[in-house]
């Protein structure tokens, strides 16, 4: 199970620096925004800003899913830790047991005061 959260770990921030660079290779559609509207990117046609978008939105399920799925991992992978924690805790509780001390008889304790 260790050998698996590892594998995809590295997967998940190989996904994430991907993801990165493609949000970072987007166009700003705000740009264009100001005096002309944003007419510019409509005259030019925005065919490459669709299959980025696409690949973007696909990237984006796909780290939704893994950052999902590591979770459940690591929470498995914690839950079991906490029940070998627990069971070990059990077993040895490092309480004190009370044990029965005989009482000191009136006598004892008279004659110890009085010296």
């Amino acid at each position: 199970m260790g050998v698996l959260t590892s594998i995809l770990s590295v997967l998940f921030v190989i996904l994430c620096v991907l993801l990165i660079i493609v949000i970072l290779l987007q166009a700003d559609k705000g740009a264009g925004m100001g005096i002309l509207g944003g007419a510019g990117q409509s005259t030019f046609g925005s065919s490459t800003a669709d299959i980025i978008t696409k690949i973007t939105a696909a990237m984006v399920i796909i780290f939704m899913a893994g950052s999902l799925g590591l979770a459940i991992l690591e929470s498995k992978k914690t839950g079991s830790l906490k029940d070998k924690i627990l069971n070990t805790e059990s077993a040895e509780s490092g309480m004190i047991e009370k044990t029965d001390v005989p009482a000191e008889s009136a006598d004892q304790k008279d004659s110890g005061s009085n010296k």
